[in-house]
């Protein structure tokens, strides 16, 4: 899926590897389409590719943006699994029904707070569930 800069920067933001240098997030839906080449970006997106063992040079070419993609399916499809999200498995996306999915997932297992965000925590969580529904799950990283 061809991600614009501001879907590519709310994976990196709701899985935890990008954050503002100016402090907490407030959600982890971006509207920044700018350039995706200042150094935080560029760190977020390095921090990405070494968690996924991709080549690391800070650049959202095209096997990162395959694998955000990827992540984000994994992710959508445990969602689904164990809360019932309904999400579009057309639709890889980090947005408004994603946050709400999650943030649901957060209140019903303990999550505090309840935000949104699909951290490792979240996602390994999530893991956990969808396999022990004996259904083959898919690892949500490394």
């Amino acid at each position: 899926m061809p991600y614009n800069n501001a879907q590519f920067r709310s994976i990196l933001q709701s899985f935890g590897f990008l954050y503002p240098p100016e402090g907490e997030l407030t959600s982890p839906i971006s509207d920044d389409n700018s350039p995706m080449v200042d150094w935080v970006t560029t760190e977020a997106i390095k921090e990405f590719q070494a968690y996924y063992k991709l080549k690391v040079d800070g650049i959202a070419g095209p096997r990162t943006l395959a694998k955000a993609e990827q992540a984000m399916r994994i992710l959508q499809d445990h969602l689904n699994r164990v809360v019932n999200a309904n999400l579009p498995t057309s639709q890889p996306l980090y947005g408004p029904r994603t946050t709400a999915a999650v943030t649901t997932f957060q209140g019903r297992y303990g999550f505090s707070p309840a935000k949104g965000f699909a951290a490792l925590p979240v996602r390994q969580k999530l893991y956990d569930l969808v396999r022990g529904q004996g259904v083959r799950a898919e690892s949500v990283g490394c």
